[in-house]
């Protein structure tokens, strides 16, 4: 089998959000943000709040997300309680042409993805319900609700949906932005799994989006993001479910060797068994003394086969990594049958598919992050490998496809995730550069050996990547075509800065040389 190896970048910053450079262009629109504060105070009374009149509740609301990054100051907060309070508080927005952002669960990494400064943030965590129609299985959700609370409340009455696989993650965000989960190898992305989208567009006007009803909207809502407008319901395709089998595994760098060959084993043969799911974490700890204990091996399994009982082995797709395999046994584990909630609540983060590539990747990280191992700014770095195979694209295109582009592949791929974490704004440009450096050695690498493609996880690239542009000129038309046709005025191009637009789509890959 034929199969490629691409990119995605993310960088997670711990310390403040540094916002140099910003005041000079945001002081004329002070005055306007604030005219439009006043005019949502107005027809929202006890639903809009700001530093100056409700500082408690404001403070928390910028505590709540979960990178630095978007933990911006708007000029104030509005929590719609439902479809109506979204229409009327989008279509005065457009109106005054008041600048927006739009918060689901806040979990994004990109500045401004779900924030603004000097304007108006919709917080639709008040938006949050979750419920089950067991007749027609269909789990109906609002987009403030986490995906632990969605679990919560399905995996009671034995029923589950493809969704995020850390549960404090929004259900909005994620979903709008592919979704990868657990189930991806028997269900596709969780967009896939969306029959009917209820959906305020840029005018205030509410529609929904199914594949009878504006199907053009429909597809274009699955991987678009934020461009099109804010979905207020999500009606997703349930499954009866059990508990499950999984949790993590720890392992010594001394099995890295082994640990990438049963990776690519394991993407390779994911169709005779697609109940599986992986997760490979490489991570590095540059304050560990000994050099042999830096790197510390983080794998996440999970096994979506309805179980009853104790498992003594591991299932079949994990025999590469069991105890009895080369890899040997883990040094710690959590691995247990549990519930869809417990499992989720622990992740709170053409050659052949090559097993050198992967281990020139993991070297070339480490040659990098070594440099910097004794500077006070750095805390960790890591890298994500996730399995991405032509099995999760075959579910999608028998749900009805979406935008993500994966359908011109017909091999096998691997996400690639870069995350580090430094000591504060202080270091930003140092982190930048070292995030640069490595992405730019491991892409020009990956070109060289015919190992890389366009397509960037649009849920996990960074600020200065193009996911939209690695969606393919197809996928992107169609995005722009229901954008030109249902955004008539372009609020969310115009009016919403924040996230990745399509102004910008088609940059390309800034880290080939």
């Amino acid at each position: 089998m034929k199969s490629l190896t691409h990119l995605a970048v993310a960088a997670l910053t711990l310390g403040g959000v540094h916002l140099a450079g910003v005041a000079a262009v945001v002081d004329a629109a002070a005055s306007g943000a604030t005219e439009c504060c006043n005019l949502l105070e107005k027809s929202f009374p006890g639903k809009t709040y700001s530093s100056s009149n409700q500082q408690n509740l404001y403070q928390k609301f910028i505590a709540s997300y979960f990178s630095v990054n978007d933990r911006l100051k708007p000029s104030c907060v509005v929590s719609p309680s439902n479809t109506k309070d979204v229409a009327e508080i989008v279509g005065l927005l457009s109106k005054n042409s008041c600048q927006f952002a739009v918060k689901s669960g806040g979990h994004g990494l990109v500045t401004g993805s779900s924030n603004i400064v000097e304007g108006v943030t919709i917080d639709l965590r008040g938006m949050r319900s979750v419920s089950l129609n067991q007749e027609n299985k269909t789990a109906t959700v609002q987009p403030g609700a986490k995906w632990l609370e969605v679990y919560n409340y399905l995996s009671p009455l034995g029923y589950a949906i493809p969704g995020g696989r850390a549960g404090l993650v929004g259900v909005g965000g994620l979903t709008s932005g592919g979704g990868n989960s657990f189930f991806a190898a028997r269900y596709g992305f969780a967009c896939d799994n969306v029959k009917r989208f209820e959906v305020v567009l840029g005018n205030g006007t509410v529609v929904e989006a199914t594949n009878t009803t504006n199907a053009d909207l429909f597809i274009a809502l699955k991987g678009s993001q934020n461009n099109l407008g804010i979905i207020t319901k999500f009606d997703f395709v349930a499954f009866q479910q059990s508990d499950l089998w999984g949790g993590t595994a720890t392992y010594s760098s001394k099995t890295v060797p082994e640990q990438i060959k049963a990776f690519v084993e394991f993407t390779k043969n994911l169709k005779n068994d697609p109940y599986g799911s992986l997760i490979f974490v490489w991570n590095y700890f540059p304050s560990i003394p000994k050099e042999s204990d830096r790197i510390i091996i983080l794998n996440l399994y999970e096994y979506t086969a309805n179980l009853t009982g104790p498992v003594t082995t591991y299932p079949p797709p994990f025999k590469g990594f069991a105890p009895d395999s080369p890899i040997g046994p883990p040094i710690a584990d959590t691995l247990r049958v549990d519930n869809l909630s417990s499992l989720t609540s622990e992740l709170n983060s053409p050659p052949e598919l090559s097993v050198t590539v992967l281990n020139e990747v993991t070297r070339i990280m480490k040659s990098e992050i070594e440099y910097y191992r004794n500077d006070s700014f750095f805390q960790y770095a890591s890298i994500l490998l996730q399995p991405l195979p032509r099995l999760f694209t075959d579910r999608s295109i028998e749900f009805g496809g979406n935008v993500l582009g994966l359908d011109r592949y017909e091999d096998d791929n691997i996400i690639y995730l870069l995350n580090l974490a430094w000591n504060g704004t202080q270091f930003d440009a140092k982190a930048h550069s070292l995030a640069d450096k490595v992405m730019g050695d491991v892409t020009t690498y990956l070109e060289s050996v015919n190992a890389l493609k366009d397509f960037q996880y649009i849920n996990y690239a960074y600020e200065n990547q193009d996911p939209l542009g690695g969606y393919g000129p197809t996928a992107l038309g169609k995005i722009k075509a229901a954008s030109t046709k249902y955004d008539v005025g372009q609020v969310f191009h115009k009016l919403v800065p924040g996230g990745f637009k399509l102004a910008g789509a088609g940059s390309g890959n800034k880290y080939k040389r």
